[in-house]
């Protein structure tokens, strides 16, 4: 058995050096393939998520999370999603940081200063000069809920304003039509009122829908279509030639059929798909769009110049109903 050993041992050694000497060789070939990969890969496009209303149930931001991985797969960039309230958004751009997409809701006017065009999509509330700049990726709507009433004794002593972040909910019942002095409270405690019988009717957003569900409470719901500024947009801010083509791409992924179908998962409304089966309350407010909105460039000044002609519509001034219907798009 010895001698065996040693017979062996020494076409072992032999193998086992060129073995080693190939693995060197072989080294620097694999090596510069694998940081090839890792160049390939080594583009960010940087996405900020705003939640400047109220949204239905679920992360918007954790949503475009998964947006993100499918549209990683179809490219060759990283996507790193970061939330902002508008304000510390506001604070990075004057600080000369830019996202190459944000994705946001009315009321932020810094958006228009670096927003770049969106070619082949076209709507109205997103448009600058002419050329569309803003598209919706999900849209919201306004309701009036009931737990007792069939709708037609709604009047300002039985119902209650549900006022939720972002949410221009006073804007929305004067648009309609209603008139008179309503209440209005935060929305947990609106909810909590309608539920303990202090009103019979609530009017406030799909967010409310999801609340009173959460509490398994048995309602009814009815759309508001005359207006809504309830829709979450999407821009591209990239000024390079190659992440702005990423950044639209990023967008054509986000507004696909595939990805449209999946905010059910968030509570939320498309504006180009039907998606929803089998739940009557989104599906009446899927089959009418709001026949009136605001700029998604809206300023907070006009913002809060709406809500005062709201409040003044309400209360009957018919100068007020004019200059608000022609302050909407």
């Amino acid at each position: 058995m010895g001698r065996f050993f040693r017979a062996v041992r020494l076409p072992f050694l032999c193998l086992l050096c060129l073995a080693i000497a190939a693995i060197a060789c072989l080294y620097p070939v694999f090596g510069v393939e694998q940081k090839e990969t890792e160049s390939e890969r080594a583009g960010i496009l940087r996405v900020w998520q705003i939640d400047s209303f109220e949204g239905g149930r679920g992360s918007r931001a954790l949503f475009l999370n998964s947006v993100a991985r499918i549209y990683e797969n179809k490219s060759n960039m990283f996507v790193l999603i970061t939330t902002h309230t508008p304000e510390s958004a506001a604070n990075a751009v004057a600080e000369g940081q830019l996202p190459d997409v944000i994705s946001y809701g009315p009321g932020l006017e810094f958006i228009a200063d670096i927003a770049r065009p969106l070619p082949g999509y076209t709507f109205d509330a997103g448009k600058l000069g002419g050329e569309t700049f803003a598209y919706p990726w999900c849209r919201g709507s306004y309701f009036l809920l009931t737990g007792e009433g069939d709708f037609s004794d709604v009047t300002p002593q039985n119902t209650v304003f549900s006022i939720g972040r972002g949410a221009s909910v006073t804007v929305a019942a004067a648009v309609e039509g209603y008139a008179g002095t309503y209440a209005a409270e935060p929305s947990v405690q609106a909810y909590v009122d309608l539920i303990g019988g202090k009103y019979r009717y609530m009017i406030g957003t799909q967010r409310d829908v999801w609340r009173l569900r959460t509490r398994a409470y048995t309602f009814s719901a009815r759309p508001l279509t005359a207006f809504s500024d309830l829709f979450q947009y999407v821009s591209v801010c990239a000024e390079d030639g190659g992440q702005y083509s990423a950044a639209l791409e990023f967008v054509e992924v986000l507004l696909s059929k595939e990805v449209q179908e999946s905010v059910t998962s968030i509570g939320m409304l498309s504006i180009d798909y039907t998606i929803y089966t089998g739940d009557e309350i989104f599906m009446a407010a899927e089959r009418e769009s709001p026949r009136s909105t605001v700029s998604a460039f809206l300023t907070l000044s006009a913002r809060r110049e709406l809500e005062q002609l709201a409040e003044e519509t309400l209360n009957g001034d018919k100068s007020s109903a004019k200059k608000l219907k022609n302050c909407l798009l």
